[in-house]
């Protein structure tokens, strides 16, 4: 009797279990159908969103040019393109604070524009490659990187808008210290101000075209190089509508961009452009009269500076933003104390200038010995002051520069900020 009701719990056990795994398998699937509809539901609304981007640049009214171009409607952005010199005059796109939780990653699948009808650039207008016998690729460089007017970054939250950022029409020739350094902190800047206040901001992005720019003369249609690039960012809020450019040469820049900011205007007298053609006389002449960087919230953290403009600085002396280029040379540079702390484990001080950890330009560094040749606590003192530090500049272990400082006579503060 007893082994019978074993038989018989063994049994239904069995069956309990087998049930069970149908259940388990029931679910599974269930969840493989949400998740299908998730992604479905989703590329819906991606989709919805590319299309309110384009109506939003249509409302706000692409560049009128004098000069014919040939305007190619992407999914987020859109295209001026300059047929003669077969570059774009302009890529106007929508900065979303949607790129703030995007996780779409380079695609770097550059390629033809089909909406360009008179051809577009090509991948030999920058390098050619020939295919060795051990199956590499021998490659040669022209001397430019292929540079991103409307940057790929920006539309990291749409697959599709990301891949179309890589047509050959959204590229001009860049010089690599232009287009890697200088040009890419502007493209930061742009989304630091958008993360600072989330809202829609407007993008417009081009090179300075001129008939007699020098080509290069390697490439398959001897693109002209072009000397300046600008960029226009626009906040059109009703409340308080803003506007600001920048204009930088095709090169490495020392100055940070705050010392590049120029009106609207003056990009449109350079161009022959009207930016922003729809909107009002009133809004348009409050967004593009004025060239005034501080009226944008651009600082990586509350209490950063923008590094001090170069030319009011005295002879000899550097902002933080030009300490990288003078490392291996003993010099003097300026800025302002942002973050200091005191390690208790190394006895250390560690003085950020301008711009705070992580995102610190320059640093000053007091290790242990060297803080016993000062009268007061670096720290405490020195904290939210404008200082000189004169001293060799080095690379620290992150490859950003530094002075290690030895002694206080090295450490003055900077009246003019007094």
């Amino acid at each position: 009797m007893n082994l019978r009701f074993v038989f018989l719990a063994l049994v239904f056990s069995h069956f309990s279990f087998l049930f069970g795994q149908t259940d388990l398998e029931v679910m599974q699937q269930q969840l493989v159908e949400i998740k299908k509809k998730e992604i479905e539901i989703a590329n819906q609304i991606e989709e919805l969103k590319l299309k309110a981007s384009i109506v939003k640049l249509n409302e706000i009214g692409i560049p009128i040019s004098k000069k014919t171009l040939d305007i190619a409607e992407h999914s987020a952005m859109i295209l001026g393109f300059d047929c003669e010199s077969k570059l774009a005059a302009w890529a106007f796109h929508v900065l979303s604070p949607d790129v703030l939780i995007g996780g779409v990653s380079r695609t770097n699948d550059f390629r033809r524009d089909s909406l360009v009808d008179c051809g577009d650039g090509a991948e030999q207008d920058y390098f050619t490659k020939k295919l060795q016998d051990d199956g590499t690729y021998k490659f040669e460089n022209f001397g430019f990187d292929r540079g991103h007017l409307a940057p790929s970054a920006d539309f990291r939250w749409s697959q599709k808008a990301l891949s179309e950022s890589y047509f050959y029409s959204n590229m001009t020739p860049q010089t690599p210290g232009f287009n890697r350094e200088s040009w890419a902190e502007v493209e930061d800047l742009m989304r630091r101000i958008m993360a600072n206040t989330p809202k829609p901001y407007y993008i417009i992005t081009g090179p300075i075209l001129d008939k007699n720019l020098p080509k290069v003369e390697k490439g398959l249609n001897k693109l002209p190089i072009p000397g300046l690039h600008y960029k226009i960012i626009a906040d059109l809020n009703a409340e308080n509508p803003k506007g600001m450019a920048f204009l930088m040469p095709n090169k490495k820049c020392d100055m940070p961009p705050s010392a590049y900011v120029v009106s609207i205007d003056s990009i449109e007298k350079l161009t022959g452009l009207d930016f922003f053609s729809k909107i009002d006389a009133v809004t348009a002449q409050t967004i593009e009269s004025k060239a005034d960087f501080s009226l944008w919230n651009a600082q990586t953290k509350e209490g950063d500076v923008e590094p001090l403009y170069v030319f009011d600085l005295p002879k000899g002396h550097f902002n933080t933003a030009q300490a990288l280029s003078k490392v291996g040379s003993k010099v003097s540079i300026i800025g302002k104390v942002v973050s200091a702390k005191f390690s208790s484990k190394s006895q250390a001080t560690f003085l950020n200038l301008d711009q705070s950890f992580p995102h610190q330009l320059f640093t000053v560094t007091i290790w242990k010995d060297a803080r016993r040749n000062f009268s007061y606590k670096p720290e405490v003192d020195l904290a939210g002051k404008y200082i000189v530090v004169t001293g060799l500049v080095e690379i620290d272990k992150n490859g950003l520069p530094v002075i290690n400082v030895t002694n206080e006579k090295q450490i003055q503060i900077w009246e003019e900020q007094d």
